[in-house]
């Protein structure tokens, strides 16, 4: 049973509900006025318990769409998981033979959130996030620069 059927059963017990109470208004013996004073008591017995009823499924299918929505966010990290590769200092993710990233190590096996690293020059990595600077594999480092010896003696010069 929905709500719909649960607000619609409540909506009639409200108007038999009602009924009954015009009925106790009307000039009848006491013994029927005892009947419909009973049956009315019942009927709000009843729309209580539909108004309870309502209110716990109400409840129940908002846990059910959050729990459908924690089901479906987990498939997609799971599916990001299974297309993600790592790669001495960074990852990279393969979607369908297409490679894309590279994605900071430390950002996803902290926060388990993708992150592009910026740059790429001499494979030098940055992560805006987490400011850690990687390198790749094919990284050199800047040689120191050379002391140009004609300055070395300047004052040979004059």
């Amino acid at each position: 049973m929905d709500i719909a059927s649960i607000s619609s059963a409540y909506t009639a017990i409200k108007a038999i509900k009602e009924i009954g109470s015009t009925l106790l208004n009307a000039k009848i013996d006491a013994e029927a006025k005892q009947r419909v004073s009973d049956f009315v008591e019942k009927l709000g017995s009843v729309q209580d318990a539909l108004f309870y009823i309502r209110e716990e499924l109400i409840k129940v299918q908002d846990e059910n769409q959050n729990l459908k929505a924690k089901i479906k966010n987990l498939e997609e990290k799971l599916q990001i998981k299974e297309k993600l590769t790592y790669e001495k200092s960074y990852y990279w993710l393969n979607d369908n033979g297409a490679k894309s990233g590279p994605y900071c190590q430390r950002c996803y096996d902290v926060k388990n959130n993708l992150v592009h690293l910026q740059g790429g020059q001499n494979d030098t990595w940055w992560c805006y996030e987490c400011k850690v600077n990687f390198y790749g594999p094919n990284y050199q480092a800047p040689q120191p620069r050379q002391r140009n010896n004609s300055n070395k003696n300047w004052m040979d010069r004059y």
